[in-house]
């Protein structure tokens, strides 16, 4: 038993060290440091890969049967399948900001092919890159 409170506890302590890295990776997608990003990437991965090699363990016939019969046991998985869904919804959100910029960046790759193949770049009224080019002809009054 001392040894399965022992993983339990490991993996709330992994788990919040998770939580912790999906909020800063919340902050450095608003920033917008890559380098930064893929640290936590990989420091995410490792906690993940030590998370699911814990669950290996916990989830042996035996394991859960000890922890279905000690209350202590028990609240120590409930309290790690709270802090589980606090990741998950975290991760969503930093999941939504990914696409948001992917989006802005396709839009300004956009704009610079746009930009590299005509000589005039302008916007229409609704806020859209468009070439002229009749920008490229000379205009006599």
């Amino acid at each position: 038993m001392d040894q399965i409170t022992s993983i339990l506890e490991q993996q709330l302590g992994l788990l919040a060290h998770l939580k912790q890295l999906i909020i800063d990776e919340s902050d450095v997608l608003s920033s917008q440091d890559g380098e930064r990003l893929l640290e936590i990437a990989k420091q995410k991965n490792e906690s993940l890969n030590q998370l699911q090699q814990n669950n290996a363990i916990l989830a042996l016939p035996d394991t859960v049967e000890l922890i279905k019969s000690s209350p202590e046991l028990l609240e120590k998985s409930e309290q790690g399948k709270r802090l589980l869904n606090e990741c998950k919804s975290l991760n969503q959100h930093n999941s939504e900001l990914i696409e948001k910029n992917i989006a802005s960046v396709n839009r300004l790759s956009q704009a610079l092919q746009a930009s590299k193949n005509s000589s005039s770049l302008t916007y229409d009224d609704k806020g859209h890159t468009s070439t002229m080019s009749s920008m490229n002809k000379s205009i006599e009054a």
